[in-house]
């Protein structure tokens, strides 16, 4: 098999974001056109795709540091200026709040006034509502199809109506996902924004390639000073003995072995930190479009989430089998959903979550005047189970 080297691979990284329309040309090399004939040819191995993938993450993390402050307001096009804010914690970056921006390839990316990618919501909770909170990755957030088209938002039209029309609660799933964070940097960030929304479930979205990224962003933080203290991650960098002032280099070689640990972590946290204020929490793992997962290491994820201590732990990473990746996908060479995936991850994560006891308890809390809510339908709704 052929090999590209790391030189080729950066460039594909590069450009690939350039494809996407998320960094301005000076930042990108390249043609789209030579990059989806080169992306569609089976010249990479799987390790040749993840770096791809890695670096591909990285300079949109990079550019993001970088330009984050530099624009405001609403603009066309553009790149990561436009679309998230620098911080100086262990988030790295959070979305711009009240941003409306059409890309290039005629993709909408809208947040709220709260840098939610999602539509306006109160802080406070609203009355007769059931509020879920999801923490998520790129997938979660609805990279690359438009506002309303991920699963988020079409999971939330779901429940509500269904709801409603039953006499029930109202329900509301706030999305606190941001593409390019690791598990730990999930949580952290809804510690700082979610709980003060008083979420009645949190979700928490993941895939196998959540294993990893810990690594991937800890080799960017620790050399700023970032993550040291976080006690996500203090015992695992005593155990793995580096210290401050080491190269990105030396903390990723270091961190490596460390990957399931830090991942563990990481979930433990979660869990445990919904447990201690009595708010159930849900892991649901996802599929990425074409990418094909080891069965030992997707049956170590789930070993993982369950002993952290999750409310429950379902599992539809087998929501694309069987169908030709090209149609899930807007562009070859990205395994991130379009409209079509984002639709069968709702209606996979709707026969899964809206007859689970967990949901079933928060509608009967939540309906008015105290009635039970007659368990609903999909009556005149899409179904789990249509197209």
């Amino acid at each position: 098999m052929i090999r590209c080297s790391s030189q080729t691979m950066q460039f594909l990284a590069t450009a690939v974001i350039l494809v996407w329309g998320l960094v301005p040309g000076h930042l990108a090399l390249g043609t789209p056109g030579r990059v989806r004939e080169t992306l569609r040819c089976d010249l990479m191995s799987r390790a040749d795709y993840d770096q791809m993938e890695r670096g591909y993450y990285e300079q949109i993390l990079d550019a993001g540091r970088k330009l984050g402050g530099s624009a405001s307001g609403p603009q066309r096009g553009g790149g990561p200026s436009q679309v998230c804010l620098s911080v100086n914690d262990l988030r790295e970056f959070v979305l711009k709040p009240s941003l409306s921006v059409r890309q290039p390839v005629g993709v909408s990316w809208s947040t709220n006034d709260l840098g939610m990618r999602d539509r306006p919501y109160t802080v406070a909770k609203p009355a007769n509502t059931v509020r879920i909170g999801l923490m998520g990755d790129s997938i979660a957030a609805g990279w690359g199809v438009g506002d309303d088209l991920g699963f988020e938002p079409i999971l939330e039209r779901w429940f509500d109506e269904r709801s409603r029309k039953a006499g029930g609660p109202g329900f509301e799933i706030l999305n606190f996902a941001v593409p390019g964070r690791s598990p730990g940097q999930r949580w952290y960030h809804f510690m700082q924004v979610g709980w003060v929304m008083e979420p009645d479930l949190v979700l928490f979205e993941a895939t196998q390639a959540d294993v990893g990224w810990a690594v991937r962003r800890l080799r960017e933080l620790l050399p700023r000073g970032i993550g040291w203290d976080s006690p996500l991650y203090s015992d695992i960098l005593a155990a793995c003995g580096v210290m401050p002032g080491e190269t990105s280099t030396a903390y990723e070689q270091a961190l490596r072995p460390y990957t399931w640990e830090l991942t563990a972590s990481a979930y433990r946290a979660i869990a445990e930190g919904c447990s201690l204020r009595g708010v159930p929490s849900v892991m649901v793992v996802i599929p990425r479009v074409g990418r094909t997962v080891d069965a030992a290491d997707h049956q170590r994820l789930l070993a993982v989430a369950r002993d952290a201590g999750f409310s429950a732990v379902i599992d539809i990473s087998d929501a694309f089998d069987g169908i030709d990746p090209t149609t899930l996908t807007a562009r070859a060479d990205d395994y991130h959903p379009n409209d079509k995936g984002h639709a069968l991850l709702a209606r996979r994560l709707d026969e899964a979550l809206w007859h689970h006891p967990l949901l079933n308890t928060l509608r009967n809390r939540g309906a008015s005047l105290g009635e039970p809510v007659v368990p609903a339908t999909n009556a005149g709704l899409p179904s789990a189970s249509e197209g």
